[in-house]
């Protein structure tokens, strides 16, 4: 018998529905991280660069530029090191910088807080689909992989507006706590039953 089993700590498998869900949460981390800034844009424009708002735009374009760089890497480091690691590693680090975007005082403090944070959020959504791979082939893969996408889809439509009632209930800043939030949540989640 073993160990897990006589210690009573023994997981059941993930079904496909649960796999579908966690791996859809996992990459649903980048569009939830871009979309859910938008309606507070000018919000920070104003508060951090009041003699240019508009600069406040490329809060969208760090990230995505921190996102392109960690994607460069995350998948040979997955391969070296294992999907659970380099999954974890990258939403701390996420996670971290999005707590430091919550306090900073600046808009380049920002700025380079949201490149750090697409940096780590390479780490799931590559990993994501590699654990997708890893698990089935052929068209079994396209077929999970496409109700993947089709979870990811959904993210665009309600971040937004999961953004804008954030802000105005609690301030732009806690956007960025509900980043930390939703990773922890999820890589939380990704360890119990990996």
């Amino acid at each position: 018998m073993p160990a897990d089993t006589a210690a009573g700590t023994a997981r059941s498998p993930i079904s496909r529905v649960e796999l579908i869900a966690l791996m859809g949460m996992l990459t649903a981390t980048v569009a939830f991280s871009i979309d859910a800034m938008l309606p507070a844009l000018p919000e920070i424009g104003v508060a951090l660069n009041p003699a240019e708002p508009q600069r406040a735009q490329l809060v969208i374009a760090a990230f995505v530029l921190g996102l392109g760089v960690g994607t460069l890497f995350t998948g040979p480091l997955s391969d070296a090191f294992g999907r659970r690691p380099v999954a974890v590693a990258g939403a701390v680090i996420y996670s971290a910088a999005a707590l430091y975007a919550a306090t900073a005082d600046s808009l380049d403090a920002v700025l380079v807080a949201r490149a750090v944070q697409g940096l780590g959020a390479a780490g799931p959504r590559v990993v994501t689909l590699a654990i997708i791979r890893d698990l089935f082939a052929g068209r079994q893969m396209a077929r999970i992989t496409s109700y993947v996408m089709m979870v990811f889809t959904l993210v665009p439509v309600l971040a937004p507006s999961l953004g804008a009632g954030i802000a105005w209930a609690f301030g732009w800043r806690a956007i960025f706590l509900s980043f930390a939030v939703f990773s922890f949540i999820s890589i939380t989640w990704l360890l119990l039953r990996q």
